[in-house]
């Protein structure tokens, strides 16, 4: 996806607050610091795009992200940790 994918698309843009409550309805909890902490000195944050200094998260790439980072579940600690399979449902109610 370029830049102009994200710009054409009628995805909806979220400030870093509106990004955490947006994770939130997910169960995830990260604060806006946080978020800006993952963009500042990590790679494997949510993609974020800019106008002038504010950073925005489009939203089906923010859903995407928290997604790709959770693992399948488990019932012990000694089970090896792998990818779940947390695919968009299409049933799901929109939020």
């Amino acid at each position: 996806m370029t830049d102009l994918d994200i710009l054409a698309s009628n995805d909806v843009l979220l400030n870093r607050k509106e990004a955490s409550r947006e994770l939130l309805k997910m169960g995830i909890r990260r604060s806006p610091a946080t978020l800006a902490k993952i963009f500042c000195t990590r790679s494997d944050g949510p993609p974020v795009t800019h106008l002038g200094r504010t950073p925005y998260y489009p939203r089906s790439l923010l859903h995407d992200w928290a997604r790709s980072r959770l693992t399948g579940l488990r019932s012990s600690s000694s089970q090896p940790l792998r990818a779940g399979n947390w695919s968009a449902r299409e049933d799901r109610p929109s939020l």
